[in-house]
């Protein structure tokens, strides 16, 4: 196995090609949902713990949770880090942490109290340690420049390259836009129905079927209700 130092170097270069990914704004607010103090940046949890797993094997380091304690708004932990260094656990330190509590949610709090303190630990091996020497905000605000979209523009419509005139749609209640062209039949409108006209018209029965017209037998005519 690699000496640790070599290990720890690779962890914080997986945790930087992450980039932007990797990283979160970290604001401290108060009761009233007012930031406290300044922003900072550090490493999101996950993907420092994912990072050490890789390199170091999950086998090979633990914590122990030493003191647990809830205030009226935030959970405090404190944990100790072990590291396994060839075959023996040792100690790297302890180390405290925080996590406000949101909307009563202390169950959550405790768990990012105690995420916080292993972060702090790890830490003391100087994993993540461009976070705690403030490169990470340079990172992140051009990450987050890059990434935002670009401004819409307004849509317009495209100019036509040639004047054409425009027809006005066509009038439903007028007869020719909505009955067939029949050779040698024509359409008469007679008090709410419609009368094909013509010779031979039982030769044309399919087509006038097939526009809607129906047989009357007492007319003897070929009709169908007008639209």
């Amino acid at each position: 196995m690699a000496p640790l130092q070599e290990q720890i170097q690779s962890i914080n270069e997986r945790l930087r090609a992450f980039g932007i990914e990797a990283i979160q704004e970290i604001k401290m607010t108060d009761k009233g949902g007012n930031q406290i103090g300044q922003i900072k940046y550090g490493f999101r949890p996950q993907y420092v713990f994912d990072s050490v797993n890789e390199v170091l094997g999950p086998e090979n380091w633990r914590y122990e949770l030493t003191k647990e304690e809830i205030f009226e708004s935030q959970a405090v932990a404190e944990v100790r880090l072990f590291v396994k260094i060839d075959g023996d656990w040792l100690c790297k330190g302890s180390h405290k942490g925080q996590m406000q509590i949101v909307k009563g949610n202390v169950g959550d709090a405790q768990k990012g109290a105690i995420t916080d303190a292993i972060q702090k630990c790890m830490s003391l091996l100087s994993i993540g340690s461009d976070a705690y020497k403030g490169l990470l905000k340079n990172v992140y605000l051009q990450g987050t420049q890059r990434i935002q979209p670009p401004a819409t523009q307004p849509k317009t419509k495209p100019a036509s390259r040639t004047s054409q005139p425009v027809e006005p749609p066509a009038n439903p209640s007028d007869p020719s836009t909505t009955l067939p062209k029949i050779a040698g039949v024509t359409f008469e409108h007679r008090q709410g129905v419609i009368i094909a006209i013509g010779d031979h018209l039982f030769d044309k029965k399919e087509l006038l079927k097939a526009a809607g017209f129906q047989w009357d037998k007492t007319a003897k005519t070929w009709m169908k209700q007008a639209a």
